[in-house]
């Protein structure tokens, strides 16, 4: 993701958050960061606690955001007006510029070639991706959901008997973007938020959508927009009409696409892709082998050329959008793979060579320095479980 903001020159400086490095050869690795302007923030790690009942609390489901992105505010107050969470499952595709009063509209903008023009955050008006969440608040009785807000429940309650208004505003994901006059009171109150909606949801999302309600509850709306990314080759909100339009190839290509083009400005590799009638390219992160970035490690084999030269009768279709998905999955991992292996090190294996499963994958190599220096993460962690409380 550093890497592929450095390509499309993304304004902006870019912290890592770490959650869980304790020892000093995983703090050594994640020094390794291929953007100049990008350093590591260690967050402690620390037990969750109940805000109602002071009890300790179970982490869950990406629990470690909010309480790690709450540490490093208060640790390191950055200067800037606005402040993005991004998931690190996302390549950048195409630059952001916010400004305080675009010339055109988000829709207009997406259209015209270069960097995405849209309205950049105010106090009390946050901006992010638009998710097919909806309005979580819909899921409870007032009764619930008065426990769950606590004193901004006035603001739950509005929305809750405004659901079309809530899921405009709220139905939310990363990239958020937050002025910084907003933060305190958010990413203060995040984490307790979460664990009170994990309490009656305990979901995989139940991290995600109380970012929002705790936005309700300190009275911070949103400017959200689907055009953001792609992830979900048969999702209906997500601007894949972009890619039908455009004449760029990416299998035949076999690179990144031009930064110019009017693409939404991320790929979310939050999915799994594959292409109709063959096999051995069927491609979810977890395929993907984790020593990648270990030297001697090959990179990704790449999908035929004329893949989706042979779906042009198909191209309004899922079949080919999930094609087009593995190509351009596939080009963006081997591109940044390259640059960051090429900063780091002497003797890079650079051959698309490796012909993932289609199943999640652990490491190629034994006695690969990943390994050996971090756990293996994903699906496949025998340690790694999302539960209840």
């Amino acid at each position: 993701m550093l890497a592929s903001a450095f390509a499309v020159d993304q304004p902006g400086e870019w912290t890592w958050i770490a959650f869980g490095c304790k020892t000093d050869a995983q703090k050594d690795a994640m020094r390794k960061l291929a953007h100049p302007r990008a350093k590591v923030w260690h967050a402690p790690e620390v037990g969750l606690t109940h805000p109602v009942t002071g009890k300790p609390y179970k982490q869950f489901q990406a629990s470690n955001r909010p309480v790690s992105i709450q540490a490093w505010w208060k640790a390191t107050q950055p200067p800037e007006q606005a402040i993005a969470v991004l998931d690190p499952d996302m390549f950048w595709l195409r630059p952001v510029h916010l400004v305080d009063t675009p010339a055109k509209s988000n829709i207009d903008a997406a259209s015209d070639k270069g960097p995405w023009i849209i309205e950049a955050a105010k106090p009390g008006m946050g901006t992010g991706a638009m998710y097919g969440i909806g309005c979580i608040p819909t899921r409870w009785n007032e009764q619930k959901l008065k426990a769950i807000c606590g004193d901004g429940a006035p603001g739950c309650l509005r929305y809750k008997r405004d659901a079309s208004r809530c899921t405009q505003s709220y139905s939310s994901g990363p990239p958020w973007i937050l002025h910084r006059d907003d933060a305190e009171k958010v990413l203060g109150s995040w984490m307790d938020q979460a664990i009170k909606v994990h309490d009656e949801w305990p979901d995989m999302l139940a991290e995600q959508a109380s970012y929002g309600i705790t936005q309700m509850t300190k009275d911070v709306e949103n400017h959200l927009d689907a055009f953001w990314f792609m992830s979900n080759p048969g999702g209906t909100e997500q601007p894949w009409n972009y890619v039908t339009h455009d004449d760029w190839d990416p299998c035949q290509e076999r690179a990144a696409p031009p930064s110019h083009a009017a693409f939404p400005p991320l790929w979310h590799a939050c999915s799994t892709y594959d292409i109709k009638g063959t096999t051995g390219f069927r491609l979810h992160k977890d395929h993907i082998h984790k020593d990648l970035l270990e030297c001697s490690a090959p990179l990704l084999h790449y999908p035929p050329k004329d893949t989706l030269q042979k779906m042009k009768n198909e191209i309004k279709t899922k079949d080919y959008r999930s094609a087009w998905a593995v190509c351009m999955y596939t080009n963006v991992v081997n591109v940044y793979a390259t640059s960051w292996k090429k900063r780091f090190c002497k003797e890079p294996n650079l051959q698309p060579s490796f012909q993932y499963p289609p199943h999640s994958q652990g490491f190629l190599n034994a006695d690969s320095w990943l390994e050996v220096v971090f756990r293996r993460g994903g699906w496949q962690d025998i340690d790694y479980k999302v539960s209840g409380h």
